[in-house]
């Protein structure tokens, strides 16, 4: 009898197992629409993934342009100021011109650089040059002083008969004090033996 009984309940208790199982895998099973649902949702993420990400490649594409840009356009810039200020700065610079030893005639080979400086000072009627005297380092400091302002004033008067005002036109000496080469031998002298020209803008009235 008690056999019997524990048969009956193995058998009642294997059915309800199974039961079970089959309610379970009733439950997790999936329908068609279900699955054709979320391989949508999965479609629809990775193409918004795709487009967020080639919108922010672009975006990052789009700022390095502008950036190379600004960059180019500022370097640019700053060239032709420096090309400007160089051409500016190269019609105000006058050059020297150079003596024979204890002479202030203007030599035959200086002229050409003096009438150059006219030209420049007749294009630029807004400057007003200096021209300065210079000596080598022999002779006494008065000879070379008075020497050095003969010179400037030939200078001077090279400049006024080939056109320049010469209200804008200023002499001093500097004798001896103001070597452009610190040398003792004949190559420094020669370079010593100079005027040079300082101009500076006129203000305005």
């Amino acid at each position: 009898m008690f056999v019997r009984c524990t048969l009956v309940f193995a058998i009642a208790t294997a059915g309800v197992l199974a039961s079970g199982c089959a309610t379970t895998e009733q439950t997790t099973k999936k329908t068609p629409e279900q699955l054709r649902a979320e391989e949508e949702a999965r479609r629809k993420a990775e193409a918004e993934a795709k487009a967020k990400a080639e919108a922010e490649a672009k975006a990052k594409a789009e700022a390095e342009a502008k950036a190379k840009a600004e960059t180019e356009a500022r370097a640019m810039a700053e060239a032709e100021a420096r090309a400007k200020a160089e051409a500016e700065a190269e019609t105000r610079r006058l050059a020297p011109t150079y003596f024979d030893y204890d002479k202030y005639n203007v030599r035959d080979d200086q002229k050409s650089a003096l009438e150059k400086n006219a030209e420049k000072l007749k294009a630029r009627p807004d400057l007003q040059a200096t021209i300065e005297g210079h000596c080598d380092e022999r002779g006494t400091i008065e000879y070379n002083m008075a020497l050095g302002q003969k010179r400037a004033d030939s200078a001077r008067s090279f400049l006024a008969k080939a056109g320049v005002d010469a209200k804008r036109l200023t002499t001093v000496s500097y004798g001896k004090e103001r070597p452009a080469d610190s040398g003792h031998d004949e190559s420094a002298w020669a370079k010593n033996r100079r005027v040079e020209f300082k101009t500076t803008e006129s203000k305005a009235p």
